[in-house]
C-alpha cells in the first residue's frame, strides 16, 4: 500500500524559517508529495481522513508525548525528522533514525508504517524513559557501552565510587498486570523498551521489544557499598537472562504499579515527579511510525506471557528494613542465609573422639615426617590434620561475638594443640638423636611472608566453609598454611629442652593462627555474615594479636634480607686465595657476632690454615664486618670449572 500524496508537516517555531527546505525537498519534488505545514500550537486544528493520515514531525523531542499521544487517538501514522543541536530522545534513537535531515526524510514518506506499543507512566506518554532520579552512576548498565571507553571510563568510574557512598534504598511494592506483588527496596530502576543497546538491554534483548504489548523493567537492589561497586558493565555482558547476577531483578508485564510508603523521586521523560505510586502501562492502541531497517529487524519478539525474575532482589522483610537506610558497607547475611554454615560450625567447634584421634595421627606422623626429613609423611600429616576447622569456628564466633562458639572452638583448638605438642616433646625425649633435619630448620625463622601466608589460607578457609562449590579445596589450604608441623617442632624443641627450636617454631604456628583468624573473619564480614557494627570487636581482638605477632616477624624478615644481601656479595665473585680460584656455593649465613658462614668452598688445592685465615679476613673486609667464622666444606675441581662455558660464551657473542 502506498502512501497518499498529501501530508501533513507539523513543526516547531524553531524551525519556521526553514520550512522551504523540507516542502521544496527534491525528494517531495520527485514523487510528487505535497506537504500541508501546520504549527504545534495548531495541533488541534488538523482534519484527518482516509486520505490524509500521516504527519510528518519536525519539532523539539521535548514536544514528542503531546503530538505521540495526538497521534495515537486519531489514528495518525508518523514520520520524524529531526532538529539541528536537539537533543535526541530514546525513543528517536530505538526507532534507528539517524540525525541526518534527508535520510529521516526519506524513512518518512518512503517506509511503510508500523504499529509500535504505546507506554504511559501516570498518564504522561513515555518517549525519554522511566527511571528514579538519582541513579545517573548508573547509565554504564543503560545507555550505549561504547560512550565509555579509556579516560572516560576511568572517570565514569570514579563518580560511581563517590556515587556508592550516596545510594539509599527504597521501600517498595511492585505489582503487576496478573497481580503478583514483590516487597523490596531497589535503588534504581528502568524502561527498556526505548533503549537499543546497552549491557541491561542486551541482557534481556530477546523478551524487549516495541510491539508485544509490554513494558520491560530492570531494576537495581545491591544489597551493600561493595556489591554494587562489584556490579560492571562486563559482568552483565557475561550473565544471562537465567541466572541473573545478584542485585539485578526483571519484570515483563502489560502494567507494572510500583507503591512506596514515602514521598519517592523519579524521572519521566527527563522531567522529575515525586509520587508514592508510578504506574506504567502499555495502551490498548498503538501509533503507526515509520522507522528504520535495524529496528524492525529487532521487533521479532511476539511471546506475551508475563515474566517476573526477581529472585536475586531482597523480600524477606528484615532484610528489606536492614538495607533500607543507609546501603551498608557489606552485605549482610540474614539467618536463613547460613544457617546450614552456622551449623556446620558449630559441629566443627565439638571436641569428640574423631577429632582426637585425627590429632593423634596427625601429630605422629608429622613428627616422624620431621625427623625422618620426609616432605611427603610431613604434607600427609598437614591433610589428615582437623586443626583448622575449629580455627575457622573460633574466627566466626569472634566475628559475631557469640561467646558460646567461641568458647567450644578454643577448647577443641588448644586441645588439639596440648596434644600435638606432647606427643611431638615425648616422641623428641624418646628418640635418641638431636638432629635439626631441613624439615625442622624450614620451620624456625618466620617472617612477614609466612604471615602473608596464613591470611591467603585464612580467606580461602573461610570461603570454602561459606561456599558447597569450594569446599574441596580445603586439603588444599590446609596444606597451604600447615598448622601441625611448626607445632610438632615447638614440641621437639621442648623434648630437646632447646628454647631456640621452641621459640622460632611456635612463632610460626601463632603467626598462622592469628593470620587466618584475622583473614577468615573480615572474609566472612564481607561475605556478609555479619555487619561491621557487630563484627567490630572481633576484628579488632584479631587485629590487635596480629600486630603484636608482626613485630618479630618484621625484625625476621629484615634478618632475611640481610642475609640474602650477604649471600649475593658472596656468589657474585671470585676468590684469588694463595695464587689459587675458588668459590663459594650453598651458602648458610648466621647473623651475629662473629657473623657465621657456612658454605662449599670450591677450590683446585687443599686451603692449609693459613690460607683460610687470610680468606676470612678478606670477608670480613668484602662485608663490613669485624669479625667472620667460616665453615667451610672443601670440594676440589679442575680448574675447568671456573672456565665461563662454551655456551655462555656463545650467547656473548
Amino acid at each position: 500500500m502506498s502512501l497518499p500524496r498529501t501530508h501533513y508537516l507539523i513543526y516547531s517555531p524553531l524551525v519556521a524559517e526553514q520550512l522551504a527546505s523540507v516542502t521544496a525537498h527534491p525528494l517531495l519534488t520527485e514523487q510528487g508529495i505535497q506537504l500541508r505545514t501546520v504549527k504545534l500550537a495548531d495541533l488541534s486544528a488538523l482534519h484527518i481522513s482516509n486520505e490524509l493520515n500521516h504527519a510528518l514531525l519536525w519539532i523539539e523531542q521535548k514536544d514528542y508525548p503531546q503530538v505521540l499521544l495526538f497521534a495515537q487517538q486519531n489514528h495518525v501514522s508518523l514520520g520524524f525528522l529531526p532538529i539541528a543541536g536537539d537533543t535526541l530522545s530514546q525513543f528517536f534513537k530505538n526507532l534507528d533514525l539517524p540525525k541526518d535531515l534527508d535520510v529521516c526524510l526519506e524513512i518518512a514518506i518512503n517506509k511503510e508504517p508500523i504499529i509500535i506499543d504505546t507506554i504511559v507512566c501516570n498518564d504522561e506518554f513515555v518517549t525519554n524513559g522511566v527511571n528514579l532520579e538519582k541513579q545517573t552512576k548508573m547509565t554504564e548498565f543503560i545507555g550505549d557501552s561504547h560512550e565509555f571507553t579509556n579516560l572516560g571510563k576511568l572517570k565514569f568510574q570514579f563518580k560511581r565510587f563517590l556515587h556508592a557512598f550516596s545510594l539509599t534504598p527504597h521501600p517498595v511494592t511492585l505489582i503487576t498486570a496478573k497481580g503478583k506483588t514483590i516487597s523490596t527496596a531497589i535503588t534504581g530502576m528502568v524502561l527498556l523498551d526505548f533503549h537499543k543497546n546497552g549491557p541491561l538491554t542486551n541482557l534481556f534483548a530477546e523478551s524487549v521489544s516495541l510491539r508485544d504489548k509490554r513494558v520491560s523493567v530492570a531494576l537495581f537492589a545491591p544489597q551493600s557499598i561493595l556489591s554494587y561497586l562489584q556490579l560492571s558493565s562486563s559482568l552483565l555482558v557475561t550473565a544471562q537472562k537465567k541466572n541473573l547476577p545478584q542485585q539485578i531483578g526483571y519484570i515483563r508485564t502489560a502494567s507494572l504499579t510500583i507503591k512506596s510508603p514515602v514521598d519517592t523521586h523519579y524521572l519521566i521523560n527527563g522531567r522529575p515527579l515525586k509520587t508514592r505510586e508510578l504506574k506504567i502501562e502499555i495502551l490498548n492502541a498503538g501509533i503507526k511510525v515509520n522507522a528504520g531497517d535495524k529496528f524492525r529487524e529487532r521487533q521479532h519478539y511476539s511471546d506475551d506471557k508475563e515474566n517476573v525474575a526477581c529472585e536475586q532482589l531482597p523480600q524477606q522483610e528484615s532484610r528489606v528494613k536492614y538495607i533500607s537506610g543507609t546501603l551498608p558497607l557489606f552485605s549482610h547475611a540474614l539467618e536463613s542465609d547460613f544457617k546450614d554454615l552456622f551449623l556446620a560450625l558449630k559441629e566443627n567447634s565439638r571436641l569428640n573422639s574423631t577429632y582426637i584421634l585425627l590429632m593423634v595421627l596427625s601429630a605422629l606422623l608429622a613428627t616422624l615426617g620431621l625427623f625422618l626429613n620426609s616432605p611427603s609423611i610431613v604434607i600427609g600429616a598437614m591433610v589428615l590434620a582437623p586443626l583448622m576447622a575449629p580455627i575457622i569456628s573460633l574466627s566466626m564466633g569472634l566475628l559475631r561475638s557469640d561467646d558460646d562458639l567461641s568458647k567450644r572452638s578454643f577448647v577443641t583448638f588448644f586441645t588439639g594443640m596440648l596434644i600435638a605438642l606432647s606427643l611431638s616433646a615425648l616422641m623428641a625425649y624418646i628418640l635418641p638423636f638431636q638432629e635439626i633435619t631441613n624439615e625442622i630448620a624450614g620451620r624456625l625463622h618466620p617472617s612477614t611472608l609466612d604471615l602473608l601466608v596464613a591470611v591467603l589460607s585464612g580467606i580461602a578457609g573461610a570461603f570454602a566453609n561459606a561456599r558447597e562449590s569450594i569446599a574441596k579445596s580445603l586439603p588444599g589450604v590446609a596444606i597451604a598454611v600447615a598448622l601441625v608441623p611448626p607445632l610438632c617442632v615447638s614440641g621437639i624443641g621442648i623434648g630437646w629442652l632447646n628454647f631456640e627450636v621452641f621459640y622460632g617454631a611456635m612463632l610460626l604456628f601463632l603467626t598462622n593462627l592469628t593470620g587466618i583468624i584475622l583473614a577468615a573473619g573480615l572474609s566472612f564480614m564481607i561475605i556478609g555474615y555479619a555487619p561491621f557494627s557487630r563484627a567490630k570487636k572481633g576484628i579488632a581482638l584479631s587485629a590487635f594479636m596480629v600486630a603484636v605477632i608482626s613485630v618479630p616477624l618484621v625484625l625476621s624478615f629484615a634478618d632475611m634480607q640481610e642475609i640474602a644481601a650477604v649471600k649475593k656479595q658472596l656468589l657474585s665473585q671470585d676468590y684469588n686465595i694463595a695464587g689459587h680460584t675458588q668459590q663459594l656455593r650453598n651458602i648458610k649465613v648466621r647473623l651475629g657476632r662473629p657473623l657465621k658462614i657456612s658454605a662449599d668452598l670450591m677450590t683446585t688445592h687443599m686451603p692449609n690454615p693459613v690460607a683460610l685465615a687470610a680468606f676470612e679476613q678478606q670477608l670480613s673486609r668484602q662485608l663490613g664486618q669485624q669479625s667472620v667464622a667460616i665453615d667451610f666444606s672443601v670440594r676440589l675441581v679442575t680448574a675447568n670449572y671456573f672456565k665461563p662455558s662454551e655456551n655462555l660464551l656463545e650467547k656473548s657473542k
